[in-house]
């Protein structure tokens, strides 16, 4: 997950009598991907499994897995 890159704090407006925030376009899309992230119910599986692997030492090098899928070094 990427933190939040805006330097600005939102701005708060009203639509009528609804308050909104006002913020970046792309602050927007990354808290709406992190969301996704966040309510994922494998996402804490995979994490999970992800570090017991790592523990166990059941990891690849970049080379082992560029020589995996036969991808060459540029």
């Amino acid at each position: 997950m990427k933190a939040l890159t805006s330097r600005k704090k939102p701005r708060h407006a009203r639509i009528g009598e609804l308050p909104v925030v006002i913020l970046p376009l792309e602050d927007y899309e990354q808290m709406r991907e992190n969301l996704e992230m966040l309510s994922s119910k494998n996402l804490p599986r995979q994490i999970e499994r992800a570090r017991l692997e790592s523990q166990k030492g059941q990891v690849m090098t970049l080379a082992e897995v560029k020589r995996k899928l036969r991808l060459s070094d540029r």
